[in-house]
């Protein structure tokens, strides 16, 4: 599913917000529910459509265009954002950035830090564009003040998370992207008990509120 807002002077660059809406369906009579992987980033991607549309509304329309895409399919093999970046529907090479949100409801039960009520991984920053984690660090450090934790780019992460959300089939493409991950891999990771109870509103709500505003930023 695509949605645009037009931009002004700059309407033929284009700014991706992305999430995947699939999970894993139903099987022998559990329902694998999903409200983590993703319910929370296609969540996000439709707040930040409403945060964009009420900036519209009240007269501060985006420079570049605002494409906000949910595809299906990623948890079969990224089907969804595959197909999309074989078959563009805005050109490639106008495409700026996809700043992808898979996961940003949770706590890592695995992280024993002092900032597991305050923290995000950033995936993709040191890949394709030096610009663009200034960008969103700069604007993190204005605005939200989360710790972004980069341990996901170290070329030996064994879990490979760079190549396993929607982002990767924009960045094979040679298009900048940033990944937002709570790093949930343990705990209810494809399994039926990701259920929403379970999501921290307050950290997800202050999580989608820096990926608006890189976006803010960028589109700008």
């Amino acid at each position: 599913m695509v949605g645009i807002i037009e931009g002004t002077d700059k309407k033929e660059e284009y700014v991706f917000l992305t999430g995947h809406y699939d999970h894993l369906g139903k099987h022998d009579g559990k329902i694998y529910y999903g409200a983590d992987d993703d319910g929370s980033g296609t969540c996000a991607v439709i707040a930040m459509a409403e945060a964009f549309t009420k900036a519209v509304a009240e007269g501060q329309r985006p420079r570049r265009t605002i494409v906000f895409m949910t595809v299906s399919g990623e948890e079969k093999g990224l089907w969804g954002s595959e197909y999309y970046s074989d078959h563009p529907v805005f050109s490639l090479d106008k495409t700026t950035v996809d700043l992808n949100t898979d996961m940003v409801g949770r706590i890592d039960t695995e992280r024993k830090t002092g900032d597991t009520m305050n923290y995000v991984y950033v995936i993709g920053h040191d890949k394709l564009s030096s610009d663009l984690p200034v960008i969103n660090e700069g604007t993190n450090n204005k605005f939200t003040n989360l710790v972004l934790d980069y341990k996901y780019d170290d070329p030996n992460d064994q879990n490979r998370i760079y190549f396993r959300s929607d982002h990767y089939n924009f960045a094979r493409k040679g298009i900048p992207v940033l990944f937002f991950y709570d790093g949930m891999l343990q705990a209810d990771y494809h399994k039926p008990t990701d259920t929403i109870e379970k999501i921290s509103f307050g950290l997800m709500e202050k999580r989608v509120q820096m990926i608006f505003l890189t976006g803010w930023e960028i589109a700008n």
